[in-house]
């Protein structure tokens, strides 16, 4: 030993603040190997050890992970220090990365939310004139709404690209011509996400610059059957004449709450003057 002090595990424990079964694990995982008593096989520590217990702090507060801390301490170097190191800012900037990226969807979601609230009125039917909307397609075709998550997932493996469903808002293009009359709920021809945050590069699938008609409504799905039919009497009203299938845009539902009355969904017409 280059000291003749020494400590037992409980002093360990007690001057770190840490129990004993986290200083028994470091040895397990072979980053804080203890001295033991040929006779008593007690463990004891010494000012060396305690050195390399605020290093492993240290270390574990930066986010390393113990693997990453016993490799560092086997052959301990400079350039080992300096890699190491190097490598975990990469890893920092990563998450910086991802964090910025899903800190962006969160606010533009919460703007959408926050906005579209405030643009409810009763349910009146707006005009709108809207640029193209970049998308990102998920699946071009009907699917059941419990497994749209499954699609999404299998999205995001196949593109290797992360969507994260809190910041963005699920839609769907209704399908009325193969629809169920007696259903409560349109068919659905694809399932697809939108965010003004989507980037270019991220996209799969646009929305045509045009004229819509538009309408907000709280609640139960079931209100999308009830409300669609006043949108294409207004749009005859109006000379106006359907230019595609009417849109769903969920901008509050299951993904937000689980109470149907909060639910706040719109729907969209595309038309063109007759």
């Amino acid at each position: 030993m280059k000291n003749d002090k020494t400590f037992k595990i409980g002093e360990l424990s007690k001057f770190f603040n840490i129990g004993v079964d986290s200083i028994r694990y470091y040895e397990n995982v072979g980053i804080l190997q203890p001295y033991r008593d040929p006779e008593s096989n007690y463990r004891y520590y010494t000012v060396e050890h305690f050195r390399r217990m605020a290093l492993i702090r240290e270390l574990l507060g930066l986010g390393f992970s113990t693997e990453k801390i016993r490799q560092f301490v086997t052959d301990q170097n400079v350039n080992k220090t300096k890699h190491m190191l190097s490598a975990e800012l990469s890893a920092i900037d990563e998450q910086l990365r991802r964090l910025a990226y899903t800190k962006k969807h969160l606010k533009t979601r919460l703007d959408s939310i926050n906005s579209m609230m405030d643009q409810y009125d009763n349910e009146q039917i707006r005009e709108l004139s809207l640029k193209q909307r970049r998308c990102i397609m998920v699946k071009d075709h009907n699917i059941p709404d419990n497994l749209v998550d499954y699609y999404l997932i299998q999205y995001m493996n196949q593109t290797k690209q992360y969507v994260g469903t809190i910041g963005i808002c699920d839609c769907y293009t209704l399908d009325l011509e193969n629809s169920n009359p007696d259903s409560d709920y349109y068919k659905t021809k694809n399932v697809f996400f939108y965010s003004d945050s989507f980037m270019k590069a991220e996209c799969n699938y646009t929305l045509p610059e045009g004229v819509y008609l538009s309408i907000l409504y709280k609640g139960h799905l079931k209100k999308t059957r009830q409300l669609l039919p006043t949108m294409y009497h207004y749009a005859g009203e109006h000379q106006y004449v359907p230019n595609g299938d009417p849109i769903e845009f969920c901008y509050i539902d299951e993904y937000e709450t689980s109470i149907e009355d909060e639910y706040l969904i719109e729907i969209q017409l595309p038309v063109k003057s007759v």
